[in-house]
């Protein structure tokens, strides 16, 4: 049989054991000898139970702390400053060097209010003792013994920090053996005064905070420098169970919690009989005035000026540097957060979403009872003829009316009583109600997104993500919501059109923004046998118009055209590359012309961005770097987005093309709202409506910013109601924000748009032909040079003859403008766009935003 080989440290061992043996036995006085041998042996057993080699080495250990991350963004002077903490457990390091010392004439103690509360409750003879209190263990073992229960512990502030920083709570023999242990190697390794230090920091003192620091912060609202003596009482009194002697807790039990200390205190000398009662008397407005819920937390007070933005950002660091690193590493955050930015963009969204909330006034129904008071014996007589199931309720009247005025009346009341009394488990309850409770008896919250990209550089310096964040309302919206983006993907497929032209230019095909494009019903007949009949909004057509002119109006029926006319798969790759959708795909059918398939805000802002970047590619960023606390950058999220990870997905040229075409969307179509706070910058955009009023969208840039901006329910079958257009509800925000926004920052210009192949030609406003003899309406356009029309205008007849020769032309940057409202120009365009009457169509699945009251 194959034996198990006999490591080094066994043979040494059985060798040493042998010569231990023949030298107890060989020589005389073997009973000397053997008690020697057992007391060599013993010790050596002791400390391999309660002793490490590596204690030596994690001694270093007791000095560092477990400090919270900062998120830092930028302020208006481009410096940072924190807007965010990450933790589990709030602490706020203090050192003992710091506290300034007391002016007491009748102690020998001049040390800090707060260190004589801790000495004198913890270890009074901290200062004299090797980090083992002999005389208080035996102290402690009479009473404990008298009291026939423990009523006194033994350790040390020392063998506290032991316990803190190296053990468990565990309550055996082996475990103090081992604090006794390593609180003598800290006691050689370190100063009475750091000890201390590292305790005040370390001790847990109750609602998630950790050490003084914290605490003074939770519990008064001061730093520990500023609290007074009744306030350093009690933050000593916390440290054997913070729960049950907190102040917010249990307020009776908090108050004879220190009273103990003060008497401590008193015995100890530190502290004047009268003094005593003049400290515990002013303490007694603190417990007066205290107003606060039993189940407040550090975590709710922890720095969180933004907090859509702060949980993004923290699930991606998650992702990237642990979660131990994040919530104890004390890392600095560097983030791409404009503040100024941050605070506009929650000004302008979150007042409209909650103004929208009741506009659209979505509650459910609640007059349940109807029903069975109006049909209820009808129903009796129909079930017996037709075996009908029973009709009833699950709950009676009486329970339901109950819990309608529970909901909104009693629940209320109930809650301020317990701030008062500080019951926990009703508190939990309540909690609890409030979070699960139905939405169906209040308003329905419409929700939305606001996101922002700079297209230079990818930084996203504002986000919002809904309507609120609270425990109940945490989706991250700009990146989680997945919605039809409607007509606020038409630039994006008019771009890809344009591209492809430039690249490859056909006369019978070209699409440029003078195509003349029919606006007209359309009806597909599907491979599966379904018929398919896109319609604009408001089931009107034109006529033939302008590619330029189909976008400003926002013409379903001529983006259907344009990919019929330029080709889906001809296109498809340049879809893919501007809209970035690693493991999803496009749909390939027309209907991907009306924004059908579902998208982010983020992604849809992000295609934009690569428009309003000249063709290329944005790889948006929120982190810049990460810093550890001796300042090294442990990670740079710059060098991951580096320029040469972008991508020229169309040219410049068709980019220059769509932005313009965007601008008279803002100046003169759907857009107009975006201009409606003074926004005095070039701005480009497009709204976007999807069927039935679901989903509300604009989307624009300036040279400096790319913003969207979206509203809708969470429930993406409930309308916004009639007339909820993009235009409406999200254009306004968008210009609001916009401008607020960029009010301090210099224009910018279009560095990309230095230096571009256009050309710039006359073209007749009718056929979108270079102008004939007869044209009489010109407006200049933009083309690239290879899809520049060849064809003269030959389309008018003699109603076009003049005795005035001379056509006249339209520059679109001098448009003379007239003031008309928005009833009397649709009464105008219903005029002019009149058609025969004709069987009404059921409306489409997806339709435009044209023609609608702003």
């Amino acid at each position: 049989m194959k034996q198990e080989p006999v490591g080094l440290f066994e043979k040494v061992f059985i060798v040493w054991f042998r010569d231990l043996t023949s030298w107890i036995w060989d020589q005389g006085n073997v009973l000397r000898k053997t008690t020697i041998a057992i007391l060599i042996l013993g010790t050596l057993n002791v400390f391999l139970l309660t002793g490490s080699v590596k204690d030596f080495f994690r001694l270093k250990e007791a000095a560092e702390y477990d400090i919270p991350s900062i998120l830092f963004a930028q302020n208006e002077k481009g410096k940072f400053e924190p807007i965010a903490e990450y933790y589990k457990f709030s602490r706020i390091p203090v050192e003992v060097a710091s506290l300034k010392k007391e002016a007491n004439p009748l102690s020998t103690d001049h040390r800090h209010k707060l260190i004589q509360c801790f000495l004198s409750t913890e270890d009074n003879q901290f200062y004299s003792h090797n980090g083992i209190d002999l005389r208080g263990i035996a102290r402690a073992f009479v009473v404990n013994i008298l009291a026939g229960k423990v009523k006194e512990g033994a350790s040390t502030i020392t063998q506290q920090v032991a316990r803190l920083k190296y053990l468990t709570i565990e309550r055996s023999i082996a475990r103090k053996a081992r604090e006794a242990w390593l609180a003598t190697l800290l006691e050689t390794a370190y100063s009475k005064d750091k000890i201390l230090e590292v305790y005040l920091n370390e001790i847990p003192l109750g609602h998630g905070t950790i050490g003084v620091g914290a605490a003074a912060r939770f519990y008064f609202r001061k730093e520990v420098q500023d609290i007074s003596w009744g306030e350093a009482a009690i933050l000593a009194s916390l440290t054997t169970r913070p729960t049950q002697f907190s102040p917010l807790t249990n307020p009776i039990t908090s108050v004879n919690k220190v009273r103990v200390v003060f008497k401590k205190l008193i015995e100890n000398g530190r502290m004047s009989v009268a003094d005593a009662e003049k400290e515990y008397t002013h303490l007694m407005d603190y417990y007066a005035t205290l107003n606060r819920s039993p189940n407040d937390s550090a975590f709710s007070d922890r720095l969180n000026r933004f907090p859509y933005i702060t949980e993004y950002i923290r699930k991606n660091l998650l992702r990237t540097i642990g979660k131990e690193r994040l919530y104890n590493g004390g890392l600095k955050i560097y983030s791409t957060i404009n503040i100024k930015h941050q605070e506009e963009a929650e000004k302008a969204l979150l007042p409209a979403l909650h103004r929208q909330s009741q506009e659209s006034n979505q509650r459910a129904f609640r007059n349940v009872d109807a029903f069975d008071d109006l049909f209820g014996s009808s129903y009796q007589l129909l079930e017996l003829l037709y075996d009908l199931p029973e009709f009833k309720f699950k709950i009676s009247r009486s329970e339901r009316t109950f819990s309608s005025a529970y909901q909104e009346e009693i629940r209320d009341i109930f809650t301020t009583l317990n701030l008062l009394v500080g019951d926990d488990s009703l508190g939990d309850v309540l909690d609890k109600n409030y979070i699960q409770q139905s939405p169906q008896d209040h308003l329905l919250s419409v929700e939305g997104s606001l996101i922002s990209i700079r297209p230079n550089t990818g930084y996203i310096t504002a986000m919002v993500g809904g309507s609120g964040f609270r425990s109940d309302n945490q989706q991250i919206r700009s990146f989680q919501a997945f919605r039809q983006p409607g007509s606020a993907f038409k630039p994006i497929l008019y771009a890809a059109a344009m591209d492809y032209s430039g690249k490859n230019p056909d006369p019978e095909k070209n699409v440029t923004p003078a195509t003349l494009f029919a606006d007209s019903p359309l009806q597909y007949l599907m491979e599966d046998g379904d018929e398919w009949a896109p319609e604009n909004y408001s089931a009107e057509y034109s006529g033939f118009v302008l590619l330029r002119k189909a976008l400003e109006q926002s013409k379903n029926s001529v983006a259907v055209r344009v990919l019929e006319q330029i080709g889906l798969s001809n296109i498809m790759d340049t879809l893919r590359g501007l809209l970035q959708l690693p493991g999803r795909d496009i749909p390939y059918n027309f209907s991907v012309s009306l924004g059908s398939f579902e998208l982010t805000p983020y992604e849809l802002t992000r295609a934009y961005a690569a428009l309003a970047s000249g063709g290329k590619t944005v790889n948006p960023i929120s982190v810049l770097y990460v810093e550890n606390q001796s300042g090294e950058i442990i990670k740079d999220f710059r060098k991951e987005f580096d320029e040469s990870d972008r991508k020229q997905v169309i040219s410049p040229e068709a980019a220059f093309l769509i932005t313009s075409m965007m601008s008279d969307v803002v100046k003169d179509g759907t857009g107009r709202g975006a201009l409606s706070y003074g926004l005095s910058r070039p701005a480009y955009g497009k709204t976007g409506t999807t069927n039935n009023f679901r989903d509300a969208w604009f989307v624009g840039y300036t040279p400096e910013l790319v913003t969207s901006v979206w509203f809708g329910y969470d429930v993406g079958t409930i309308s916004l109601g009639r007339g909820m257009t993009g235009g409406r509800l999200a254009a306004p925000v968008w210009g609001r924000f916009m401008a607020r926004s960029l009010e301090s920052e210099p224009r910018a210009e279009f560095t990309w748009a230095n230096d571009l192949k256009i050309v710039r030609r006359s073209v007749c406003t009718m056929s979108g032909k270079l102008p004939g003899s007869q044209c009489r309406e010109l407006i200049e356009e933009y083309f690239m040079p290879q899809t520049l029309p060849k064809e003269v205008c030959a389309d008018h007849g003699s109603q076009w003859i003049s005795t005035d020769s001379t056509p006249s032309v339209s520059h679109r940057q001098e448009k003379p403008k007239t003031t008309v409202t928005p009833k009397e120009k649709n009464h105008s365009e219903t005029k002019q766009n009149q058609v025969l009457p004709k069987k009404k169509k059921k409306k489409s699945l997806f339709s435009g935003d044209e023609d609608i009251d702003y």
